[in-house]
């Protein structure tokens, strides 16, 4: 009589893993076909989550097919990190319409780097010049509408 082999915590952590990253990346695909497109824009603000959830969605399944090499179960505190990550990004998405994307995209980063590390001192001019630069990148060169902030936009 053999025994069952032992569970390989960290194949299931990646297929685990592996599944969530799936229906996010559907999620995403789904939903970023609400998002409406202006009239004679010829990139409308659609096309950015469907950008990111089709790799989101590849590596998700190579994930799942083939797991653990890194092998080893993350630690109670990476695992807390994580879950912290995925509930500010969650909480980031809720807050992203009403206080508008600079606003939102400061708040998020600066609370992401202090998660994993950083001081204030690093994690609020870096916010800063990412939400800015991002703003910039899409408003104006790409000319993808983000929300705006309430109160700025005449």
């Amino acid at each position: 009589m053999s025994a069952a082999p032992p569970i390989r915590h960290a194949a299931l952590g990646d297929r685990i893993a592996g599944a969530a990253l799936a229906l996010l990346a559907l999620g995403a695909w789904w939903h970023s076909h609400t998002f409406v497109t202006g009239f004679m824009q010829p990139v409308g603000p659609g096309v950015f989550p469907r950008l990111v959830s089709v790799p989101l969605g590849v590596l998700s399944l190579y994930l799942i097919a083939r797991p653990g090499i890194n092998q080893r179960w993350p630690e109670k505190t990476a695992l807390v990190r994580q879950l912290g990550m995925l509930l500010l990004l969650g909480c980031y998405a809720i807050v992203l319409e009403p206080l508008g994307f600079v606003p939102a995209t400061l708040l998020a980063t600066v609370l992401l780097m202090r998660l994993f590390g950083a001081r204030w001192r690093q994690a609020l001019p870096y916010g800063a010049l990412l939400g800015f630069a991002l703003y910039v990148l899409f408003e104006f060169a790409l000319g993808i509408p983000l929300p705006d902030t309430p109160g700025w936009s005449g």
